[in-house]
Formats: C-alpha cells, structure tokens, sequence
C-alpha cells in the first residue's frame, strides 16, 4: 500500500463523490484501495468548486451522523471518556483503553483517513480558486468559496490533533505518489488552523439560505478555541466577542420558548418545559426556524437513501442515529431472560413495553391505553452509548434548579400504572422480585432516559408507524459554547469575574443557581460543558487540547496536565459487574491521544512517522 492510496480520494464527478464508506471495525479498513485520478477538466469553473465543497459537507455529515449503530460517529464528542461509553465492555469507546485503543483498530483508521480524504480535495479547491482562470460572479464569490474550503479544512484538520495530536499538516495538492509526509508538532497544526480561520472569518458570509453551511460565526467560533489552544487568550477573547456581540450577525441564547412545540407548557409527566427543552425538538435546529444560537448544524436528511444496495450506508440514511444510541433498550437485549412463570411478562415494565403489556407482581396490569415508556423502545439495534454516573447524576448535585438535569430533560423516575419509582427503588425491587430476569450485569443497560436525545412523537409513514426515529440536525456550534470557550479564556488571563459572568448567561437560561468568580476553575467550566453540551461537543477534542500542553505550560490556571486522562480515571464509568478480571477504565497516560493508525506508519517508507508515545513502542512525545 503507498501513502496516497492511504491519504488521498480523487474527485471524479458526482458518482464517485457519492460512494459512502462504511464504519466497520475490523481490517476492512486496512485493504488497500485504488482510483482513478482524473481532475484535467474538474476545477474549471464555480459550480465545480461549489460540488467539491458540497462533498466537504458530505463528509461533515458522514463523519458525525455516520452510522446508528454502534459508537464509531460518537467518538469525536467523547466516547469512553467522562461523560459517556460504549456499552461494550472492550473495544474503542469502551473504558478498556488496553484492548479498545488500538493502532489497527478499524475506527482508528476512519477517523484519520476519512479527513485525509477531505483535506487532500479541499487543498485542490484551493489551488483551484488560487491558480485557475475561473470566471466569479464577483471577487467577493471568490473569496467566499476559498473561505469555505479554508474552514473545511481548518474543522478537518483540528478534528486530526485533536484525536492523534502532532500529524502531517498537507496544504498543498500532490498528484505525484507521496511517501515521505513528515509530522508537524500540535502546536504547528494549530497555527495553519489559526491561519485558516482567519481568512475564513474575514471573508465568509454572515448569513446563508443553505442550512449546514459556514458562516462567518462558525469560523470565529472555532477560532476562539484554536486561539485557547494556542495560548492566545486575548485572540480568543476577540473572536468569540464578535460572534457574541452581533459583529458576526444576529445571535442570541434562545430565553424564551420557540419552535414547533411551544403550545405545550408541559411534557407528559406535568414537568413544566422551557427554551432549553426547545433546542432538541424535531424541527427546531437551525438558524433558518428561528434558533438564533444554532451557528453550524449538521443536516440530517430522512427520507434521501437509497433503494438500492445495503449495508451501513443505507442504515446511515435510514435511520438518524441519536435516539437508538442513548437510550436504553432493555426489552430488545433482553428479551431471552424472560423467565417462564411470568409468560414473557417483564418486571414493573422496566424495559418500556407498552402499557398492554405491563407486568407486576408477577400478574398483567390493565393498562387503560397509557404508555409508560420510561425507556426508549424505537432501536433498531440495543443502545451503543450509556452516560456515565458522573452525567446522569454527580454533575448535578447541589442545584435542584438546574433545568437540563430536571426530570424534563433526564428522567430519572420510571413511571408505571400504580405510580413512579426512583431508578435506584424501581431496579433494585427488579432485580430481588425477578432475579432471573433482571441481573446485577444489566446494570449496563438499564439508565434514565435522556430526553435530549429522544422524543415522545413518532414519524409516521403513508404505510403506518415507521421507525423513524429521532430525526434532528445535529449541533455542531451553538452559541453557548461560544459563550464558554471565551470563559475559558478569561480563565487564562486569570479575569475570573468576567470567566464567572459568560458561565453565568449560560447557566441563567437553565434556571441554574449562578456561580460566583471563585467557582470558576478548568473542572468548572469542564462540568458546565458537560450539563450544557452532552453529547454535542467534541470532548475528545476539548479534553486533548488542554492536555499536556506546552501553550499553557505558564498558565497556572489552565495547565492542569493531562486533563483527559485525569477525568477518565475519576468519572469514567468501570463496568462493575463484569467478572474478566479486569478494572476499568484502564486509561494510560499516554492516552489522551489515539495512536496513529498501523497501515499509515508502514505506507510512509519515505521518512520516519514515529508512533504517538504509549503505542507499539512508539517514541513521539506529543507534549512538546
């Protein structure tokens, strides 16, 4: 296998820009693969530029909404870390990092190779727009186009040493087979970041007609948190102010109720809703509706599969991922461990069967038509993600108020016909009137309901119910963050007064008590990303950034060693009743970065690519 074959897709026209790659984990990834390179008459004019820009986006997508599942697109916003993991005990995602974090380890493979792919076509829109006698609408066209494949690249690219650290940063196209790529350092890789934002940020538009695509606000947004990683607090500070400030364009924290669902002043429990609910209701993601914090969203488009073929590209179309991945599925897992006195019945209707169907003390209930479905029923395939303790419970303590951890938003009762029961009450009572149908190793799939990520309405088809599931555009920027990553720079310069004031307009939304200057540490402002953003933001991105790294070795605020590994050991969730013997999570220090994948270090014959430290013996010490 030579490098480009690893590094490089070549744009052949619309066919070959659609070909979908699936998220197997296992050596598929590794087989070599060839194309045809033909770009002679690709590049020529500003529709071609616009179709390559739109596969940028494509990969957006594909990369965060990839598959439904497993938790291969959800490793980018943290799986195996503090706030959620794999309900598999052992493999990328898990908190077994000895056996899960791999360099062979098929999603290795596709988290590095996939942005490659991009970056290769971004690099050649840009020598396009640089060098070819393209005829613009205007000079402004221009340079909007070269803007979005400079941010495309930049989101690319920090994606990249957010996940491996120090990689190969390639801004040039190469048509000639290339063996030789050198590693640039994070601190390298975080300053051509830097500079492509910064021409994104001058020349993008400020608003568009296309959902999904950047805007001058996404490009700041992001340069806020390149400027934190680079130590540039002051350079943070400015960027996240003009998105803030409305130089940007019109955004605000959405503080009143909004969207498709604003008759309802309760959910079906009674528990009263508010603007924070509204963020996550079908219909309610993008800028276009009204959300005037949504700043980059991922579209999901239901409906646009293909009737051919199969495979993960097709359940990829199907299906939006989000709900099947969170919410626990007892009853399908768990649907053999029935016990036979009970005729199929399951206890205290735990696994969310409807409510014709609920068993208790052992006897069918009537149910009058109510659904109790304290549990996500709707996955096609047992849930892939399960929050961890330090979510679903300890990063709420002390604020009753706080409405992102209200029973609105986690349902924390399971809601049955002769009354509701705490999780701890209604599972412990499970599992000693039915030990043999629900046992202690279930523990790992039975979890509150995180109404975030699911929703109470069905889609519906002409031929009757679907699985349609929870079928939203995905954040990938929202204004709150925007909001905490210049508190994480006033952090920096030690203003914690102003640090305290930007937490508190996030906080103040929630309905949280607010918290006052001498609150505000990294762990601070980690948790309230956490309460604010679950399941939203790169946290593997957030966490490697502020580990071990050599920008912030002055800061006394912000230089807390290797952060991620830290958090890892004190939140991430050890699966408590496997009997293998082995105590999770098992995270190295090494381990706030992935390895970089085996078959890209054998195919660079030309030079010397040393593996991330902590791997294979590898050497390269990504804190200098």
């Amino acid at each position: 296998m030579n490098i480009r074959k690893y590094i490089v897709s070549i744009i052949v026209g619309v066919a070959i820009l659609a070909v979908p790659m699936g998220c197997e984990n296992d050596n598929a990834f590794l087989e070599e693969k060839s194309y045809t390179l033909n770009t002679s008459t690709f590049y020529n004019s500003a529709a071609d530029i616009e179709l390559a820009l739109n596969y940028g986006y494509a990969r957006v997508q594909y990369l965060l909404m990839g598959v439904m599942h497993n938790n291969c697109s959800w490793l980018l916003m943290g799986a195996g870390l503090d706030t959620f993991n794999g309900t598999g005990q052992n493999g990328i995602g898990s908190t077994n990092f000895v056996q899960g974090l791999t360099s062979s380890d098929g999603f290795v493979d596709h988290w590095f190779r996939n942005q490659y792919y991009v970056i290769y076509d971004l690099n050649k829109v840009v020598e396009a727009i640089d060098n070819r006698d393209i005829k613009w609408n205007s000079e402004t066209q221009k340079n909007e186009y070269r803007a979005e494949a400079l941010f495309l690249r930049a989101w690319f690219y920090r994606n990249l040493i957010g996940l491996f650290g120090g990689v190969p940063i390639v801004t040039e196209p190469s048509d000639g087979i290339a063996i030789d790529f050198p590693r640039n350092t994070r601190t390298e890789g975080w300053k051509q970041v830097k500079e492509d934002l910064e021409f994104a940020a001058a020349n993008l538009p400020k608003t568009t007609n296309q959902p999904g695509r950047a805007v001058r606000a996404a490009a700041d947004h992001l340069l806020a948190e390149v400027c934190n990683s680079l130590g540039d607090f002051d350079g943070a500070i400015a960027a996240a102010t003009r998105v803030i400030n409305g130089t940007d364009g019109e955004y605000k924290l959405m503080t009143e109720r909004f969207g498709t669902r604003t008759s309802e002043k309760t959910n079906r429990y009674g528990h009263a809703l508010n603007p924070y609910w509204d963020l996550f209701q079908i219909g309610n993601q993008n800028y276009s509706s009204g959300n005037k914090e949504a700043i980059w969203v991922c579209q999901y488009n239901y409906g646009t599969y293909s009737t051919g073929g199969g495979g993960n590209s097709w359940w990829r179309c199907r299906y939006n991922q989000a709900e099947a991945a969170f919410n626990a599925n007892i009853r399908y897992q768990n649907r053999q461990k029935t016990h036979a006195d009970y005729n199929g019945g399951e206890p205290f209707n735990l696994y969310g069967e409807e409510a014709s169907n609920v068993w208790e003390n052992g006897k069918k209930v009537s149910s009058n038509g109510l659904r109790p479905d304290s549990l996500g029923t709707i996955g096609v395939y047992g849930p892939a993600l399960r929050p961890t303790n330090y979510y679903l419970w300890k990063v709420w303590k002390g604020d009753k108020q706080d409405f992102r951890g209200s029973e609105a938003m986690i349902q924390k009762n399971t809601y049955l016909i002769s009354g509701n029961k705490t999780w701890p009450q209604a599972i412990q009572e499970a599992f000693e009137k039915y030990p043999k149908v629900a046992t202690a190793a279930d523990t790992t799939g039975i979890w509150p309901r995180l109404w975030k990520l699911s929703s109470d309405k069905r889609g519906t088809s002409s031929a009757g119910n679907t699985w349609e599931q929870y079928d939203v555009d995905w954040y990938i920027m929202r204004l709150s963050e925007t909001y905490l990553l210049r508190a994480e720079a006033y952090l920096g310069k030690g203003n914690l007064a102003a640090a305290s004031a930007d937490i508190n307009e996030v906080r103040s939304r929630a309905g949280a008590q607010p918290c006052s200057a001498n609150d505000v540490t990294l762990d601070y402002i980690l948790d309230e990303r956490a309460r604010e953003l679950f399941a939203e933001e790169h946290r593997w991105v957030t966490l490697s950034r502020l580990s071990n790294n050599p920008n912030l070795a002055s800061n006394s605020h912000l230089n807390k060693g290797n952060v991620l590994v830290s958090r890892v050991k004190k939140y991430g969730w050890n699966y408590p009743n496997v009997d293998d013997g082995t105590v999770r999570p098992n995270i190295g220090d090494h381990q706030y970065v992935f390895p970089l994948p085996i078959g890209f270090i054998q195919a660079n014959t030309g030079s010397d690519i040393p593996q991330n430290a902590g791997y294979d013996g590898g050497t390269y010490d990504n804190s200098k």
